[in-house]
């Protein structure tokens, strides 16, 4: 049975993968047999997350751009099927918020947030799709949120921008559904990582307590707590799925 999990012979990209919740996901790709290539803009972080993934017995390759430079981001797919054979799975990760409220944000601060966590993720699956659907088999998997179900203060850019890149997800999954490639989410509610325990929101021992009260398991999430959902949406375990968003956010988007 494990093996529908495996992803043997498969090529991942993972964006934003030199911490966070970007490194454990590309742990868990790389665990199931997957090359990974480790992005980021970070190279020392990036070569931490090769470093693990070497350690714990799988390959990556490290792979330094930003997301948003579109000459760069292009070139990247490029290298990646030209010395790979092929890119079979994306992970669009790379992202953040800037705690603007709607009213503070100026127009420059809104529009990055979008470029980031919205443009960049249509840019690099439409790249990568190319490949893809000339093969009959690929995964893309978009990183969006909670807060793309529930806001809260000062996140109306991130908000807006994680909703539309679920609406993406669908529409891409109807285009791309008949030519094998399947194209999901992940929506993470608030989680746990060793370099954002020190975070306004996270350092704060009355605002850890009062998001934990607002789940239904009473605690925050942890990095690895999206190894199961990045796996299955990588890997033929889900090959019937599709334009589906996968919540993993401990009950919180359903307890009143």
């Amino acid at each position: 049975m494990t093996k529908i999990f495996s992803l043997d012979g498969k090529v991942a990209l993972v964006t934003g993968a030199s911490r966070g919740l970007g490194r454990a996901m590309a742990l868990a790709l790389a665990g199931c047999g997957a090359h990974v290539v480790v992005n980021g803009r970070n190279q020392a972080g990036i070569a931490a997350t090769c470093a693990a993934i070497a350690a714990a017995g799988g390959q990556a390759t490290p792979m330094v751009f930003d997301t948003t430079d579109i000459t760069a981001a292009d070139a990247a797919i490029d290298c990646i099927e030209a010395e790979r054979g092929h890119l079979d799975i994306l992970v669009n990760n790379a992202g953040y918020g800037n705690a603007k409220t709607a009213s503070e944000a100026t127009n420059a601060e809104w529009n990055e947030i979008i470029d980031v966590d919205l443009n960049a993720c249509f840019r690099l699956a439409k790249r990568a799709s190319i490949g893809m659907i000339r093969r009959g088999w690929g995964r893309i998997i978009n990183i969006s949120s909670i807060n793309a179900h529930i806001a809260r203060e000062a996140n109306a850019n991130y908000c807006a921008a994680k909703a539309g890149l679920e609406g993406l997800t669908r529409a891409l999954a109807v285009e791309w559904g008949p030519k094998g490639v399947t194209v999901n989410a992940i929506a993470p509610g608030y989680m746990m990582t060793p370099d954002n325990m020190d975070t306004p929101l996270r350092a704060d021992p009355q605002q850890r307590e009062r998001f934990a009260e607002r789940t239904a398991l009473k605690r925050w999430g942890q990095a690895e707590e999206l190894d199961g959902a990045v796996v299955y949406l990588a890997s033929n375990a889900s090959a019937y799925c599709t334009g589906h968003v996968l919540i993993v956010d401990g009950g919180m988007s359903v307890k009143i």
